[in-house]
């Protein structure tokens, strides 16, 4: 695709390591991720890429093509783009400007009315989604590694749906060997976890995010 073409409409969210824009592109909305690159970070010694950028975009084609993303499990892939340059963008992107390297970036699906699930807006009924839906994600060959609730969108809609987000530290696999077998149970059951402690938070009538999820 071509980022002339990409119109930036507002910031959504930032970190040390990306932020996440609102654009139009060819009258259509999406959210765009940006990555701060100011080296290539490489692997550890045991093969995991520590690249942020390379890491969601190899695990949203792997989604992609596994059907995830069609199923709405996860936002709908639209691609990526190597390199924008902060200054056409400007003063949108002018936190980029000063980085070693132009960023890269995935346009994904744009949810106008979505939140981080918390334990305001948990609901038992809804929540056995999430689990499916991380099943399916393992099945896709990935694993999420980053199990939060800030990563579980609620998307409001008819039905609501949650989705999961943000795989940015996420690992991606082609054999279902013991040890990734080994973390996708560990996933799935942080997952389960998850939806305790937002129960237990629930039922003590707490606000969202006065609690740190231990664990997570």
């Amino acid at each position: 695709m071509d980022p002339s073409n990409i119109n930036i409409i507002r910031q959504i969210t930032c970190s040390d390591s990306s932020a996440i824009f609102e654009v139009d592109l060819d009258g259509q909305k999406y959210a765009l991720k940006l990555f701060h690159d100011n080296s290539d970070p490489g692997c550890t010694e045991k093969g995991r890429d520590l690249n942020r950028f390379r890491c969601e975009s190899n695990a949203y084609k792997k989604l992609l093509t596994a059907g995830v993303c069609a199923r709405g499990f996860v936002p709908k892939f639209h691609g990526d783009i190597n390199r924008m340059d902060p200054a056409a963008f400007h003063p949108a992107l002018q936190a980029f400007a000063r980085d070693k390297l132009k960023p890269s970036a995935i346009l994904l699906e744009y949810f106008p009315h979505a939140e981080s699930l918390n334990c305001v807006t948990y609901s038992d009924a809804l929540y056995p989604q999430a689990i499916e839906e991380m099943h399916e994600i393992h099945q896709a060959g990935v694993h999420h590694q980053d199990i939060y609730p800030k990563n579980l969108l609620l998307v409001r809609g008819d039905p609501d749906r949650l989705v999961w987000i943000d795989f940015d530290v996420a690992t991606t696999f082609t054999d279902l060997g013991p040890e990734q077998l080994a973390r996708c149970d560990y996933e799935i059951a942080l997952v389960r976890g998850l939806a305790e402690t937002l129960r237990d938070d629930q039922a003590e009538g707490l606000p969202p995010n006065t609690k740190f999820y231990g664990g997570f």
